[in-house]
């Protein structure tokens, strides 16, 4: 299972999602009867707050806990965003239900997109990586690279992600169709199996090279077909990525 979310929030999951399995009457590896109802609401309200908690945790803390490590991927000219000559990438993957995915393409996305992409500095790559415990993240990255396919990816991925909150096949088919995507080309690239094989090599691709959940990103230069570059892991506040985006941008000028 692929996931993200931060450490205290891992240790307390699996026996609280063992435990809601049996209440839900899901397979479980665990003795006895299960628990009740009751018990099993409890549970949820308690992993409620405890993301809750998370998200309002000091941005000093988030860049601490800000990981970096080399890496080599492929490059890719689909879902980019951004002048193919600028001497700096950041490729992004993502899962469309992914609350803090969401507080990336919120918070820090806009100044980044701003600062650098529209200035020609950076070149933007969104990867797919949906996590297995959220419904709606395969079919959302599916339906956006088929809006791609017909020139309507970015409307399309901005739309889901503003729209995370009420994701479902029919809410996302509507809001590919409302870009202009034509439907009968949208549904048989929806229904490709090689449409969802691109969307599992993308999250292959991201565990190979050490992203455990979302968001993850590579900030790369690019050398001939391939990235090389570093992971930042999370949904890191925008100095993060400005500091290392500035630094990498001030080797590539060779300071």
């Amino acid at each position: 299972m692929r996931l993200s979310h931060p450490l205290p929030f891992l240790r307390l999951l699996p026996a609280a999602l063992v435990a809601l399995g049996g209440a839900l009457g899901g397979c479980t590896v665990q003795n006895g009867n299960g628990i009740t109802r009751e018990q099993g609401d409890a549970i949820l309200a308690e992993l409620r707050e405890i993301r809750r908690a998370l998200a309002d945790q000091p941005k000093t803390k988030e860049a601490d806990a800000a990981q970096a490590g080399k890496v080599e991927i492929d490059d890719t000219s689909r879902q980019v965003l951004g002048s193919p000559d600028a001497p700096v990438t950041l490729v992004e993957f993502t899962d469309y239900q992914c609350p803090f995915c969401k507080r990336f393409h919120d918070r820090t996305w806009p100044e980044l997109k701003k600062k650098y992409i529209d200035t020609g500095k950076v070149r933007y790559v969104v990867r797919d990586m949906p996590l297995t415990f959220h419904e709606q993240a395969e079919p959302a990255a599916i339906a956006a690279r088929c809006a791609g396919a017909q020139g309507k990816f970015w409307p399309v991925h901005e739309a889901l992600f503003n729209a995370q909150e009420t994701l479902s096949p029919a809410m996302i088919r509507k809001t590919a169709l409302g870009f202009g995507v034509e439907a009968g080309e949208f549904d048989r690239c929806s229904k490709d199996p090689a449409t969802r094989a691109a969307v599992d090599a993308d999250a292959s691709e991201a565990e190979r090279i050490g992203v455990n959940g979302t968001p993850g990103f590579v900030l790369a230069e690019k050398k001939g077909a391939k990235l090389d570059g570093v992971l930042i892991l999370g949904a890191q506040p925008t100095n993060v990525f400005t500091s290392r985006i500035d630094a990498l941008l001030g080797q590539a000028k060779g300071e």
